[in-house]
C-alpha cells in the first residue's frame, strides 16, 4: 500500500463498482446506467487537460479552462459517440442527481483510500486536517446521500488527525 498511484481508468472504475454497491446497499432510487456513464466518463478530459491536485491553488485557477477545453478535443475526436461528451458535459453541470451523487462520491472515495494507508499522501503533500475539511465540506454535500457517509467519515478523520496529517 502507499507505493503506487491509481490511474484515471483505476480510479473510474473504483468509482462505478462503488457507485453499484451503495445504489443497491441503500436502495437509492437513482438511474443507475446513468450513474455508471458519469463514473465511467466523469475524468476523461483529464487525458487532454491533466489531472489537478485539489489542493494546487494556482492550477486550480486554470482547470475550468483546460477542461473546456478538453472537452471540445473529446467532442471532435469521438465523432460518432455523440452522448460521451454530452454525458461529461450533464456531469460537469450537474444537471440531476445521479451526477451529484457520482460528484460527492468521487470527492469522498480518495480520502477514504488514503486513510487507509495511514494519510500517506497528506503527509507527502502537507495536506492538513482543516484543508481537507474544508475542500470536501464545499462538495460533498451537494449529495444527501453521500454526506451522510462524509459526515460519519469526519468523526474518524478527526479521532485520528493526530496520525493522519502533518503537524
Amino acid at each position: 500500500m502507499g507505493k503506487k498511484v491509481e490511474n484515471d481508468a483505476e480510479h473510474s472504475y473504483q468509482l462505478a463498482m462503488v457507485t453499484w454497491f451503495l445504489i443497491d446497499q441503500d436502495k437509492l432510487k437513482l438511474n443507475k446506467e446513468l450513474c455508471f456513464m458519469y463514473a465511467l466518463a466523469h475524468d476523461l478530459v483529464e487525458i487532454y487537460a491533466g489531472d489537478t491536485f485539489a489542493f494546487d491553488k494556482k492550477h486550480n485557477l486554470s482547470k475550468q479552462k483546460r477542461e473546456r477545453e478538453a472537452l471540445k478535443k473529446i467532442e471532435r475526436r469521438f465523432l460518432s459517440f455523440k452522448t460521451l461528451a454530452k454525458v461529461i458535459e450533464k456531469f460537469e453541470n450537474m444537471e440531476d442527481e445521479e451526477s451529484k451523487f457520482v460528484y460527492a462520491l468521487d470527492k469522498i472515495v480518495p480520502p477514504i483510500q488514503i486513510y487507509l494507508e495511514n494519510g500517506k499522501m497528506w503527509h507527502d503533500k502537507k495536506v492538513s486536517h482543516d484543508e481537507l475539511i474544508i475542500n470536501k465540506n464545499e462538495r460533498i454535500p451537494i449529495s444527501k446521500d453521500i454526506n451522510k457517509y462524509w459526515q460519519e467519515f469526519l468523526v474518524e478523520l478527526t479521532k485520528n488527525k493526530k496520525k493522519l496529517f502533518p503537524k
